[in-house]
C-alpha cells in the first residue's frame, strides 16, 4: 500500500511539472502569437505603405517625366524667345538708325526747299522790278522819236523831215542831236511863216 501510494504521488508531482511546463509553452505560444498578430498586422501596414509609396514613386516618375519633357520644350521655347528677342532688338535699332537717316535727309530736303523758297521769293520782287522796268522804259528806248512826235509833236513835225533834202539829213548829222535840230528847224520854219 505504501509503494502504491509513493508512485500516485511521484506522478501526481510529475504531472503537475508537466502541467506547468505545459503552461509556460502555452504562454510561450500565446506570446508568439501576440507578436505573430502584430506583426502581421505592422507588415499588412507597412505593405499599403510600400504599395502607396511604389504607387506614389511611380506617378512621381511619370510627373518627372512628364516635367523633363516640359523643361525641355520650354527650354527650346525659350531659347527661341530670347533669339526672337534679340532679332528684334536688332532690327529695331536698325530701324531706328533707318528712321534717323531718313529723318537727317528729310530734314535736309526740307532745309533746301526753305531755302529755295525763300531765294525764290526773295528773288520775285526783283523780277518783278526788273521785268516792269524795261517794260516801262524800252519803248522809250527802242522807239523815242515815233512815240514822243506822235503825242507831243503834230503831224507837220513828222512831214518836215520827211519832206528835207539830203544836205539838209548830212548837216543834221553832223550837228547837234536829233531832237535839237527838229525843235530848231520848226522853229525857223515858223518864223519863216510868220515873216511870210
Amino acid at each position: 500500500m505504501s509503494d502504491d501510494s509513493d508512485d500516485m504521488e511521484l506522478l501526481k508531482q510529475r504531472a503537475s511539472r508537466q502541467q506547468e511546463k505545459f503552461d509556460q509553452a502555452t504562454a510561450v505560444v500565446d506570446l508568439a502569437q501576440t507578436r505573430l498578430d502584430s506583426a502581421s498586422a505592422a507588415f499588412e501596414d507597412a505593405e499599403r505603405e510600400r504599395k502607396r509609396v511604389a504607387a506614389a514613386l511611380k506617378l512621381a516618375r511619370k510627373r518627372a517625366d512628364r516635367l523633363m519633357k516640359e523643361a525641355k520644350r520650354t527650354k527650346k521655347l525659350a531659347k527661341a524667345a530670347a533669339e526672337d528677342r534679340d532679332d528684334a532688338g536688332s532690327e529695331l535699332a536698325e530701324d531706328f538708325a533707318a528712321r534717323d537717316n531718313r529723318q537727317a535727309k528729310l530734314a535736309k530736303a526740307q532745309a533746301a526747299v526753305a531755302a529755295a523758297q525763300a531765294a525764290s521769293a526773295a528773288t520775285e520782287p526783283v523780277a518783278a522790278v526788273t521785268k516792269s522796268t524795261p517794260a516801262k522804259s524800252e519803248p522809250p528806248k527802242r522807239s523815242p522819236t515815233r512815240k514822243q512826235p506822235a503825242t507831243k509833236t503834230s503831224p507837220v513835225k513828222k512831214a518836215a523831215p520827211a519832206r528835207k533834202a539830203p544836205a539838209k539829213r548830212a548837216a543834221q548829222a553832223k550837228s547837234t542831236p536829233a531832237k535839237k535840230t527838229t525843235a530848231q528847224k520848226t522853229t525857223a520854219k515858223r518864223t519863216s511863216a510868220k515873216k511870210a
